[in-house]
């Protein structure tokens, strides 16, 4: 018996994984990528961000020794090493991929894939026929209509963190997650960063509470920052980029950043050949399996516009694969938690405190700070702290963080969370001290008056 023929189309975190799966499980799989392998996490997102984060934190550690008596002069930034070290990392892990992917057989074509028939797809004219199809061809950056964009040159955060350049003055349009993340790593690099936020805060869709304490912070660094305000037009100039406010103030500044969000990419697929079902926002649209409406043909990662990030991206590949292949798995949305690779770092999952109070009224809000954490403070990052919401009979809702690698601790409370668990469950086990995770323990303690 042949194995069945598996096409994925886009080869990010979900086209690649989904890749492995299916051979793991005996498919004989083709991969189809018109770009680099990996997609935009690896080559335009998470990865070079953080490869920038990695190097900009350390620097804010290093100025700030001298309060503690370590002086250190001449602070040199060679910003071609500096890009260079984040390529280097690119480069390695996508490596890493096309090592996989031919390691479990997988083969990669080069170019853009479309659909041409019920099981054909077509590449630079050359036609692959398909037994199962997975569309994992993720999203592009948002262009928010505003008068005079198109005058003037301006780049999305897939473009800018790739670009080998440091601004004088940075624009930020978008307090989300990548736009504050890319305005702190050019603050911290020598840009003059202003932020532009339609929203009452940065972050909105994090807790509010840890959103107003970042947005502090970073206040604070010197990033300026304009929340309840939106962008009425561009102009060019000489200076380069003139930007009009809606609050009636004008910035000039060299370089704009448009980080309003991203959509789902179904461009020049050719999905009604398919009659697949596409949403009002251009999102393939899918059940729990990541089966579309047309049998054999699934979709997985942010081309389905549930959420644009990796890791649900990786879950939604793998069981599209499986499902391909005859098994029964579904993607469980119930949890997920969320990082911003802030320095300190913010993270989050399940209920905010303003979800909580509106959906289920009177619930339990404790709150330790990372000022009274032994860890935080020799670290010399404490302005956070770790929030827990949970019900009245002490099921766990919620919980907020924000401090140094509070990513790492996050996960404690996603699995207590998924399990329908109880705030009493942080306790049933020791944290090292000194430790930032002991915050939680002290927090859980709060939550039942025992601290």
């Amino acid at each position: 018996m042949s194995k069945p023929r598996v096409i994925i189309i886009g080869s990010g975190p979900a086209g690649y994984v989904a890749a492995i799966r299916a051979a793991q499980l005996g498919g004989d799989v083709l991969v189809i990528e018109k770009g680099s392998i990996g997609g935009v996490c690896l080559n335009r997102g998470c990865i070079p961000t953080k490869a920038l984060t990695s190097i900009t934190s350390t620097l804010r550690r290093i100025k700030q020794l001298k309060k503690k008596g370590v002086l250190i002069n001449d602070i040199e930034i060679s910003f071609d090493k500096v890009f260079a070290s984040r390529d280097n990392v690119v480069s390695r892990l996508v490596r890493g991929v096309e090592y996989l992917l031919r390691k479990n057989g997988v083969q990669i074509v080069r170019g853009e894939g479309r659909v041409v028939d019920n099981g054909v797809v077509e590449v630079s004219g050359e036609r692959f026929k398909y037994d199962k199809l997975i569309i994992a061809t993720g999203s592009l950056p948002s262009k928010p209509n505003i008068p005079g964009i198109e005058e003037v040159n301006t780049v999305s955060g897939d473009e800018f963190i790739v670009m080998n350049e440091v601004p004088s003055k940075l624009l930020v349009v978008g307090g989300g997650a990548i736009g504050i993340e890319l305005a702190q790593i050019f603050k911290t690099l020598g840009s003059e960063v202003y932020v532009v936020e339609i929203m009452p805060h940065i972050l909105p869709n994090i807790d509010r509470e840890v959103a107003l304490t970042l947005q502090k912070i970073l206040s604070r660094e010197g990033i300026q920052i304009h929340t309840n305000t939106s962008v009425s037009r561009f102009e060019k100039v000489d200076e380069g980029v003139s930007t009009y406010l809606s609050d009636g103030s004008k910035l000039v500044v060299d370089r704009v950043l448009i980080a309003v969000g991203r959509r789902p990419n179904t461009k020049d697929l050719n999905l009604h050949l398919l009659g697949v079902e596409v949403g009002r926002r251009g999102e393939i649209v899918t059940n729990e399996r990541m089966e579309t409406n047309v049998p054999n043909v699934y979709a997985a990662g942010d081309v389905v516009g549930k959420y644009f990030l990796a890791y649900t991206a990786f879950e939604e590949g793998i069981t599209a694969a499986e499902n391909a292949l005859g098994l029964n798995s579904r993607v469980n949305y119930s949890v997920v938690p969320i990082a911003i690779f802030t320095d300190p770092e913010v993270a989050s999952v399940g209920m905010s405190e303003d979800e909580a109070r509106k959906s289920l009224g009177d619930v339990v809000v404790s709150k330790f700070p990372l000022t009274a954490n032994g860890r935080a403070l020799t670290l010399d990052s404490y302005e956070g702290f770790v929030k827990i919401i949970t019900s009245k009979n002490g099921r766990l809702l919620g919980m907020h963080m924000i401090g140094p690698e509070v990513s790492e601790i996050i996960h404690i409370a996603s699995l207590i969370i998924s399990k329908g668990g109880s705030v009493n469950e942080l306790l049933d086990t020791l944290y090292i001290h000194p430790t930032v995770s002991e915050a939680v323990k002290e927090a859980a303690l709060i939550s039942l008056k025992k601290p």
